[in-house]
Order: structure tokens, then sequence, then C-alpha cells
């Protein structure tokens, strides 16, 4: 006696994600890693770890992130893309140069005061490799929106100021953009000046370089 045939085209498994559950998932689990990260330490936290919290096993964790720094790459995209959609906005509200580049510098600082997780996130996870550092500054879009900060600069400065003049001004606004950040959220015992102040002397010293 044979036996039935199957019918014809069925596909063993499950059925294949659309494009928005894929997008969905990866979102999900974001989520869950960035609630572990900000509690725990992104160091601390395995792919197991992160599998349970996302309600999956590990070997579907990595059909979505192929490591635990991919998952960490994902959220500081997400946090860059906040910071410059805000920056931008700024941006559009002030004609006249110099007050333009004082308004977006000045938000630059004041997103990272008042998202500190944010901050702790992007610039102190401990775990990370200065190799995948290099890789994601390389390689992510969202870094290219840094581009504001450069823009608003030039647009101060004369004519005559070279390509060199504006590259060397413009990592030097957001050494000192950073620092101050990094000043007023990790010694926070120290009766610092107020942020505006801070960011306006800064940028006055800067342009008179």
């Amino acid at each position: 006696m044979t036996s039935p045939k199957k019918p014809a085209g069925r596909v063993r498994g499950r059925p294949a994600r659309s494009p928005e559950q894929i997008a969905d998932m990866r979102a999900h689990i974001a989520t869950c890693a960035l609630k572990l990260f900000l509690r725990d330490g992104y160091a601390a936290i395995s792919m197991r770890g992160l599998a349970q919290a996302a309600g999956c096993t590990a070997m579907t964790l990595y059909q979505y992130y192929d490591s635990k720094f991919a998952i960490l790459s994902t959220l500081w995209a997400v946090v860059f893309n906040r910071l410059f959609d805000a920056l931008n906005h700024i941006a559009a509200t002030e004609v006249d140069p110099r007050s333009r580049l004082q308004a977006v510098a000045l938000g630059y600082v004041s997103y990272w005061l008042e998202n500190r997780e944010h901050y702790f996130l992007v610039f102190m996870s401990g775990g990370v490799s200065q190799i995948e550092v290099s890789g994601f500054v390389s390689g992510n879009e969202s870094l290219a929106r840094f581009d504001l900060l450069r823009s608003s600069l030039r647009a101060t400065l004369s004519d005559e100021a070279t390509t060199r003049d504006v590259r060397v001004k413009t990592e030097l606004l957001l050494c000192l953009l950073n620092g101050i950040a990094h000043n007023l959220i990790t010694i926070g015992g120290y009766p610092w000046a107020d942020p505006e102040i801070l960011v306006r002397q800064g940028i006055d010293g800067l342009l008179a370089a």
C-alpha cells in the first residue's frame, strides 16, 4: 500500500517572517537589552541572559543580532539619532551663525545632562573593545550627522579658513562639549558654573584662537 503524497508546495517549519515582524522583534530585543544594560552594565550581561529577558532562545536571538555589541551599537545609533533630531530642530530656529553654533553646542551638552543614562550607555559602557568602537565610528551612518557641528562652526569662520582649520576646530569643539558634559555628569559634587556659561565661553575662546 502506497503512502499518501504530501500536498505540493508545502513548506516545513515556521513560515518566513515579514520585514515588519523582523523589525518589531529586533526593536523588542533592543528594548529588553537597554533595560539590562542600564541596570546591570553592558559587561555583566550575556547573550543567554538577553535571550531570557526577550522571551526567546539564544539561538533565536542570534538570528536577529550576531553579537551583543551589535545590539549595543543599535542602541547607540538610536541615541545619536534622537540627539541630532533635537539639534537640527534647534539649528532651524537660529538665523545668526554664531547664535546657531552656540545654541547647537548648548543643546548637545544639555541632551547628555538631561539623559545621563544615555551618556553612560554610549561613552561609559565597560567591556567594549577599541576595535568594536572603531568599527562603529567608521561604519555607522548616524555618525554622519555630527556634520551639523562642523557646518555650524564653518558658518562662523572667515572665508580664509582652510579645510584643516575647520577640521581641527570642529574636533576641538567636540572635545570641549564632551568634556563639559563628562565633568558635569561624573563629578557632581563640584560646584560647576552653569553649562550655558561654560559652552559660551568655550566657543568664544575657540573662535578667537
